[in-house]
């Protein structure tokens, strides 16, 4: 099984064995000038990970995207949009490819091999570039009409207090997002305003754990957010689990932190939901993406 994920800057490729284990994987900065030179990058990672023992797999793509009638139909990155990302990949690497929301692999790999297999009903939760969800029942992903299900991050921010409602726009036009307070760009924002300056969002998570008191502010701040979101999620799927991953999360501190924040929002008096951390980062979204694609390919010969 061979995977790809692009999570808006990096692209990460990886060759799974049938477990679900990674075999082998490389990782690069995306090129950023033009479609053209991004299909070049990714054709040249799949070659890397290729081997005679899965010259005849598919590969499963994974994208910050909702993906239409295979077409890039709406992604934070103009680079992708209105592509026909599968297409173009099936005939210049001569094989068989699926193409993926990053919530959708998330949420496929942790039923899995992940932190939910004993799970019947999941929800994942991607936060990192952009955001992004997913759901599965029973193991198996569920896409929605289409493609959307679960897009939890363009639902309103859950009971805003006065200050937030700033006028915080949303890269899909709208404002108030879940995605613009929550992603690295909103968590990297809201430290700025604090501060006058601008730091990562992994740096500030870090800090934040090391007891600098500005960033674990801005991390309490955060934290209250992603709490109304997971109640949002419960009250609308009442999962058994949500999955949380992401790139710059101190997963363990949210896991153990959230579900205090849920009895004000949800309207049962005792959650049963679970949240764990995904296991493995980028490279659960890319071992979901290779778990699609080989999902399609057997459909196809079935």
């Amino acid at each position: 099984m061979i995977g790809l994920t692009f999570d808006g800057i990096i692209l990460t490729a990886a060759t799974l064995l049938d477990g679900g284990e990674i075999f082998a994987s490389t990782e690069q900065i995306a090129p950023d000038t033009d479609y053209r030179a991004w299909l070049l990058a990714v054709c040249a990672m799949i070659e890397q990970v290729r081997t005679p023992q899965n010259a005849g797999d598919a590969l499963g793509v994974a994208l910050p995207a909702i993906i239409q009638d295979d077409v890039v139909a709406y992604s934070a990155f103009s680079l992708l949009a209105n592509t026909s990302i599968r297409r173009d990949l099936q005939s210049a690497l001569g094989m068989p490819v699926s193409v993926h929301n990053i919530g959708e692999a998330l949420a496929t790999q942790a039923c899995r091999t992940g932190a939910a297999t004993d799970a019947q009903l999941a929800v994942a939760m991607w936060i990192g570039n952009s955001c992004h969800g997913g759901l599965a029942l029973a193991g198996q992903p569920v896409t929605g009409a289409h493609g959307a299900t679960a897009n939890w991050p363009h639902l309103q921010l859950p009971a805003p207090v006065p200050h937030e409602l700033d006028g915080r726009v949303c890269w899909c036009g709208r404002s108030g997002c879940l995605e613009s307070f929550l992603s690295t760009a909103a968590l990297e924002g809201d430290y700025q305003r604090v501060t006058g300056e601008w730091r990562a969002a992994a740096d500030i998570t870090t800090a934040s754990a090391n007891s600098d008191i500005v960033a674990d502010s801005v991390i309490q701040v955060f934290e209250d957010r992603l709490g109304r979101a997971t109640a949002t999620i419960i009250s609308l799927f009442d999962p058994d689990v949500i999955v949380l991953g992401g790139t710059f999360l101190n997963l363990p501190r949210l896991c153990e932190r959230m579900p205090r924040k849920w009895p004000g929002y949800v309207q049962v008096d005792r959650s049963k939901t679970r949240l764990v951390g995904s296991e493995g980062g980028i490279n659960a979204v890319t071992a979901g993406a290779a778990m699609l694609a080989a999902d399609r390919v057997r459909s196809a010969g079935s």
